[in-house]
């Protein structure tokens, strides 16, 4: 969930600076095609197994950054069309101790904590990184020849070819117990598909 795109305290903009919601700071992407070679001597192996060409994109990329929020409009402040701008404390215990940056506890839950009430939250906009992303596509594909003029492409089809799950933004609100769980993955698992096309 991204920050609200009100202020939280319209008599203090300069609590609202931060960074963009969807900033990465490391992204890599790679995209190889490779001709498979056949088999070396002439006959039905070397028909059957030339022409393939394997193709893969590969993508690798740091989390996107959330904000610690409070559920509910606690500073009285009120709310524009539904968003909640309302922002947690922060309380100087470390944010990534030993046993977080997992889906059971992201971040501490005690490096944050609800304001008192009619007041608003001390914490950064997005200044808490979240879970990276991995992900491998791959397809193999052939083309063959039927007469001069017709030709059928057979190509096979793996997204999420290593079926990792990668996390989605942890629970942002202090004030609720799931407070740093996460409980939806970013992509779905492995999905195969197969496809043929005639061309004429």
């Amino acid at each position: 969930m991204m920050q609200a795109a009100i202020p939280q305290n319209n008599s203090d903009l300069d609590a609202e600076k931060g960074l963009n919601g969807m900033n990465v700071p490391q992204r890599f992407v790679a995209s190889l095609v490779y001709s498979i070679p056949g088999w070396r001597e002439r006959g039905f192996l070397h028909r059957v197994t030339s022409g393939w060409s394997l193709g893969s994109i590969f993508s690798a990329e740091s989390g996107m950054p959330f904000t610690a929020q409070v559920f509910g409009d606690t500073a009285n402040a009120g709310t524009l069309l539904g968003q909640n701008p309302i922002r947690a404390n922060v309380t100087g215990a470390p944010l990534f101790p030993a046993g977080t940056r997992t889906t059971a506890e992201w971040v501490n839950p005690a490096a944050f904590a609800a304001p008192p009430a009619y007041t608003f939250g001390n914490a950064g906009v997005n200044t808490i990184p979240g879970p990276g992303f991995v992900d491998l596509d791959q397809a193999l594909q052939r083309q063959f020849s039927i007469t001069e003029r017709v030709s059928f492409t057979f190509r096979a089809e793996a997204f999420n070819a290593l079926n990792r799950s990668d996390f989605a933004t942890p629970n942002q609100y202090v004030n609720e117990p799931q407070f740093g769980t996460i409980t939806m993955a970013q992509n779905p698992g492995r999905e195969i598909q197969l496809s043929g096309r005639i061309s004429f």
